[in-house]
């Protein structure tokens, strides 16, 4: 447990309220608001020197001493921009942060090949998943609501799936050609929770930041607010900003379109809204790659 009267003491801060969010506090003091969370690792110092090393500034440092084994970051208060804007203004800085972090290099044949099997191994093991369940549930009579749902939709299940080992192969058959992999600093848990849209715009919540494709942040964000925001306009803006290769897009799509498992619990309603969010976002996501595919004939 954080010791907020010692930490208050400490840097002679005097509160006159405090409340919890998720897992910081948020302190009202007499040198103004400040939040207070755990420290989740210990390399902080050099994560964010090594984003000012390359000029990008978007992002909270803490008011405190890395030594210690909580965090103080300075409050900052959204400016109330509509979620589109928000959203718009975040995929910006993330093409910011890729371009100013992205290195060169190439896949092993290891490296190759093991993405290709694990990404084969998660959708046979999700075929056979979904095949099980469609043969329990078509036994009965009168099926439950949820049984209907998945009875009335598994052939989009399967044909999402088989269309996924496509784009492995696809992917397969490029990358083991040209071996190109780019690599950028991911925040890698990107969403507009983590985003504080003001005058100074920052990114926030960096426990997770690790090196990898670019693909990843973006999946993440597209997973996380697939049905509350134009991901197709959004993608186009950071497509303006920071350009995939054909393999790397390929990868997104591999990424965003291998449906969940929909672990089944007790409760009816629970596992209806679980398969209905199952079928929606095997509709979005269709649409997402279709359009995508549509502009690149195109522009071919």
């Amino acid at each position: 447990m954080i010791d907020l009267q010692e930490i208050l003491k400490k840097y002679d801060l005097r509160s006159s309220k405090y409340s919890y969010k998720n897992d910081a506090i948020i302190l009202d003091t007499d040198k103004g608001k400040f939040v207070l969370k755990r420290r989740k690792r210990k390399d902080k110092r050099e994560l964010y020197d090594y984003l000012l090393s390359r000029n990008f500034s978007f992002f909270l440092y803490p008011e405190n001493s890395f030594e210690d084994e909580y965090e103080i970051y300075a409050y900052l208060d959204d400016i109330g921009t509509i979620k589109e804007e928000k959203a718009s203004h975040l995929i910006s800085i993330l093409a910011e942060l890729q371009n100013r972090t992205t290195s060169y290099t190439e896949y092993s044949l290891d490296e190759i090949k093991k993405i290709y099997e694990e990404k084969n191994s998660q959708i046979d093991y999700l075929l056979q998943y979904y095949n099980d369940l469609e043969e329990v549930f078509s036994t009965n009579i009168y099926p439950a609501p949820f049984q209907s749902l998945l009875l009335d939709n598994v052939s989009k299940i399967y044909n999402t799936l088989m269309y996924s080992k496509n784009l492995v192969e696809d992917w397969y058959n490029k990358i083991i050609k040209s071996k190109k992999k780019r690599l950028v600093f991911l925040h890698n848990n990107l969403s507009l929770e983590h985003f504080i849209d003001s005058k100074d715009a920052k990114l926030i919540n960096f426990d997770y930041a690790k090196y990898g494709s670019p693909v990843h942040d973006f999946a993440h964000f597209y997973k996380t607010h697939y049905l509350e925001l134009d991901m197709y306009s959004l993608f186009m803006i950071y497509q303006q900003k920071y350009r995939y290769t054909e393999e790397e897009k390929l990868l997104l799509f591999i990424e965003i379109i291998l449906p969940d498992k929909v672990t089944l619990t007790r409760d009816n309603y629970k596992n209806t809204v679980a398969f209905y969010h199952l079928v929606t976002y095997l509709d979005t996501t269709r649409d997402f790659i279709l359009k995508q595919e549509q502009k690149q004939q195109k522009e071919h």
